[in-house]
């Protein structure tokens, strides 16, 4: 082997190791960085009401679960048949939100509880996926 590939070879591979830290990892197939006052790092973001995660409501009348799956729809119970419109969510009692992408519970709360009767914002400690109802403040 000539001089000239023995050190081509091995500024290749001094390179190499050089940049293999800032290489992609291939396990994360989506990474994006959740929104500047959140100061937080997520695999997947989102906001808006429209965006809220599905939820999983006491029925006022029979105590049962009742589960909202999309944050504009209707809410039935499935043991009384009782109908409430998506502008009784705040009156109903929450139970759980669900994360849409794994489908665990996940942690929710009000960061303006004197503004908002409902969560405004919730995070899967599984997956770290992330809803904001807004930061409009």
């Amino acid at each position: 082997m000539s001089t000239p590939t023995t050190v081509y070879r091995f500024l290749l591979s001094v390179l190499d190791r050089l940049v293999d830290p800032l290489r992609a990892d291939e396990q994360i197939t989506k990474f994006t960085l959740s929104i500047p006052e959140a100061q937080t790092t997520t695999v997947d973001s989102v906001q808006g009401l429209q965006n809220r995660p599905p939820s999983v409501l006491r029925c006022p009348g029979c105590e049962a679960e009742m589960h909202q799956h999309h944050a504009m729809g209707n809410i039935d119970c499935p043991e009384c048949w009782r109908e409430f419109p998506e502008e009784a969510y705040a009156d109903l009692e929450l139970l759980a939100m669900i994360c849409p992408r794994c489908e665990s519970e996940m942690n929710h709360g009000r960061r303006h509880p004197m503004l908002f009767d409902t969560p405004e914002w919730a995070t899967c400690p599984d997956c770290q996926y992330h809803w904001d109802l807004d930061h409009w403040f």
